[in-house]
Order: structure tokens, then sequence, then C-alpha cells
């Protein structure tokens, strides 16, 4: 059976390219890297939100922890920030989160027609590939990107992916975003971090002024700092797995 590869690189256009049994969804900066971090480290379960209220109904009815952020801003009344930073055993272990954030959870709002929903980032990224080598299905991988549109972090962790799955699992692929995405990570590959903070200035303002995320900034670029894949077992609710 062929195994075909897409990289959609913005939520908004997700509507436009075909559909597959798996999907990746991907938002380094920062929700799919908080969440793969909050799994690994003990959280029973991550459940994803378009909307701020319900991950506090959610808290005020079943203690959930609930996490996010509106603009990189904190949310009102939530525990803590979009951060993985934050996600350590001590304040994670044995609970189940909540998560509303500007990117992350508003593209997992838009995805449809899937079979299997996947999260990916730096921190899994081999426990990823080895999945969807396994799996032997073809696949999307969904950018969150940043305000609906392209980022380059997530377009680089893209190519790099699919650069993985063309030469060692026999992916092949025919869309140009792909290409795209493959150009992408060979420019950055030697040092993605730095290859970001060059190309997106905007991105480098907000990290120098901001110490928090500066600190999620240099968390999230690290390689296979976890072994296990979050997966959606029921709607919009994430658990780790191998």
């Amino acid at each position: 059976m062929t195994k075909s590869i897409d990289i959609v690189i913005a939520p908004d256009l997700y509507r436009f390219h075909s559909k597959h049994t798996n999907v990746v969804l991907v938002d380094i900066l920062r929700f799919t890297s908080t969440m793969t971090t909050a799994l690994a480290n003990g959280a029973k379960s991550v459940e994803t939100y378009a909307d701020e209220e319900t991950p506090k109904k959610l808290k005020a009815e079943k203690n959930y922890i609930i996490c996010g952020e509106y603009k990189g801003m904190d949310i009102e009344g939530y525990d803590f920030n979009n951060s993985p930073v934050s996600m350590t055993k001590e304040n994670v272990a044995g609970r189940n989160l909540a998560f509303c954030t500007t990117n992350g959870t508003y593209t997992r709002s838009v995805i449809y027609d899937y079979g299997t929903i996947l999260a990916g980032s730096f921190l899994n990224f081999s426990a990823l590939c080895n999945r969807l080598s396994n799996d032997g299905q073809s696949i999307t991988i969904v950018c969150s990107g940043s305000a609906r549109r392209p980022a380059t972090e997530d377009i680089i962790f893209a190519g790099q992916v699919a650069d993985y799955l063309i030469k060692n699992s026999g992916f092949t692929y025919m869309e140009e975003s792909v290409s795209i995405a493959l150009n992408l990570y060979n420019l950055a590959k030697n040092n993605p971090k730095e290859f970001v903070l060059k190309s997106a200035p905007g991105k480098k303002i907000i990290i120098e002024s901001n110490p928090r995320y500066a600190e999620d900034f240099e968390f999230v670029f690290q390689t296979d700092l976890f072994d296990i894949v979050p997966e959606e077992t029921s709607a919009l609710k994430f658990e780790a797995r191998k």
C-alpha cells in the first residue's frame, strides 16, 4: 500500500487538503510541546477546547487543572499558562488537564474526517516517527502556526518528520507544501532554534522581552526528551501512548 504524507502549513488551509487516516497536530510554540511534557510527567489526560469557559467549568465541577493563554497572556482563573516548563511531575502527575490556547487548541477544533490524531513536537520526535512508521497509514501533518498564519518552527518540524518517513519508511508525497517544508528543514536542520530566531524577528522580540517565554523557547527545541506520543483517545481528549 502506498503511504503518502501531506503537510498543512496553517490551520485554515486544512479544508483544502485531502483527508488521511492519521493526523499529526503540531504547535511547537507551545501547545503540543506542553501537552507532551504534561503527559510524559504523569498527567492522566489532556483535553483541548477552543473556548475559555469550558475549562473553567471542568475545574469547578471535576477539579481539573486548567492551562492556556490568549495571545500569550495569562487567562484569569487558569492555573498555568501554556508553558511546557510548568508541566512538572509535582504540578500535573495523576491529574486531568484542560487547555485553551490561541493556536494549538484552535487548530484541533478545525480538524475533521480523521481516524487518529497524534501530537508531535521535537520533544517526542523519534517516538512519533516510530509510531507513524509502524502504523503504515498515510498522514496529514497540520501546523498550528501563529494567529492563523504559518510559523517557521512548525514547518521545520513537519519537514523533519517528512524527511525521516520518506527516507526510512517508504512514504511518498505529491503536495508542494511538503516540498516547502523539506526545503525549510534542510536549511534549518543544523540549528533549528537559531534559524527561527533569525527568520522571525517579531518572535525574537517577544523572547528577548519575556524571560518566561524565553525559557519555554529554549525547552521546546530539545529532541527526544520523551518517549511517548499523545493520542486522542476520545473526542478532544489526549492520553500518552507509546
